[in-house]
């Protein structure tokens, strides 16, 4: 066995009792994960969190990157700092589960990145069901940059797949926000559609046919008794989709510290928490921006959606200096975020529970 094959062998065995289907205390130390960026790459990522190292496989472009991390304590304790190229950026890992990042990922514009790991098991009858999803991308949405597209994404148990999308703006796509969402779930008669089937090669991934579209894509899922995580890699130039899988009943539960690395719509980058820790879900936050400048405050309450019952925002608050709409999707320890301000993107954020 050639020794890079070896170490990349004893990862794997490291990281086997934290599997993505059992809800026990991380003991390993190195994880792998895959997942997709901003461009719509396919990427590997290896986390070691004692050594503060982590390796990027891109395999679209067949490139590697190395890096490596500090770990906050005190009040962002958990949350990862990355400094490379003159700039800091930020991470979240939650051992064994799920990685994401707003770092280089070898290419340029992959600036937020999300990955499941590789001991998850795609054909888990947990992963089925509806998922809120927000699509990260660079690329235009309705005609401008300043648009972003959210929907619903339901995995089908028998193989197939159905996809609706929603925007800020009218264009293209119709224009709703997750708040003003009064149809069924899963919705009817939605324009995307296609099958998925488990990858015999990589037990962690789907192979996803479009039937309105040549491409495959590769759904990434990762499903726990407490909640599920989507992703969907679109393909190079397309971007991907990140999924909150939604629960039934009362199991919706915002209230936690979450960690999270956010891409603004100039293209900047920060990360920081979000800590919503009493009855009535007010919001404590930090953010840390590309110098580790810390920024802190309090916003809320916290509203749930009537339908879509893991969607939680609060409209005309004050973050960072200015004033957005906010919106946070949660599935167990699963996170994610994004801000409008005056109708138009402002930014989203992916993460996670911290410790």
């Amino acid at each position: 066995m050639k020794p890079r094959h070896y170490l990349y062998f004893i990862l794997i065995v490291l990281s086997a009792a934290a599997g993505c289907n059992k809800n026990t205390d991380p003991v390993y130390v190195a994880y792998t994960y895959s997942g997709s960026g901003t461009s719509g790459d396919i990427l590997n990522l290896t986390v070691n969190e004692n050594a503060g190292g982590y390796t990027v496989y891109n395999e679209s472009n067949k490139l590697y990157v190395n890096g490596s991390f500090t770990v906050y304590s005190g009040e962002l304790n958990g949350l990862y700092k990355v400094y490379t190229n003159g700039a800091f950026y930020y991470a979240v890992e939650i051992p064994g589960q799920v990685f994401t990042g707003n770092f280089p990922s070898a290419r340029l514009f992959n600036n937020l990145s999300f990955g499941v790991t590789q001991l998850s098991d795609a054909s888990n009858p947990l992963v089925a069901g509806n998922y809120i999803y927000m699509h990260i991308s660079n690329k235009p949405v309705s005609g401008s940059n300043l648009n972003r597209e959210w929907g619903i994404l339901t995995i089908q148990a028998g193989g197939t797949w159905i996809k609706q999308g929603f925007c800020n703006d009218t264009g293209s796509m119709s224009r709703l926000m997750p708040d003003e969402y009064t149809g069924p779930v899963p919705p009817l008669n939605p324009p995307d559609s296609g099958t998925w089937t488990l990858n015999s090669f990589n037990h962690h991934r789907l192979i996803m046919q479009q039937f309105n579209s040549n491409d495959t894509i590769t759904g990434f899922p990762c499903a726990t008794d407490s909640g599920a995580v989507f992703v969907m890699d679109l393909g190079f130039g397309h971007g991907y989709l990140v999924g909150m899988k939604l629960l039934d009943g009362g199991l919706n539960r915002i209230r936690g510290n979450y960690g999270y690395s956010d891409v603004r719509n100039d293209a900047s980058t920060g990360g920081g928490k979000f800590s919503i820790i009493d009855s009535s879900n007010s919001v404590a936050w930090w953010r840390a921006d590309s110098y580790a400048k810390v920024r802190t405050g309090v916003f809320g309450a916290l509203n749930q959606g009537s339908v879509l019952k893991n969607v939680f925002y609060a409209k005309n608050i004050s973050f960072c200096g200015e004033t957005v709409d906010y919106y946070a999707f949660v599935s167990g320890p699963f996170f994610m975020e994004f801000q409008f301000r005056d109708n138009k993107f402002r930014s989203y954020g992916l993460g996670a529970r911290l410790p």
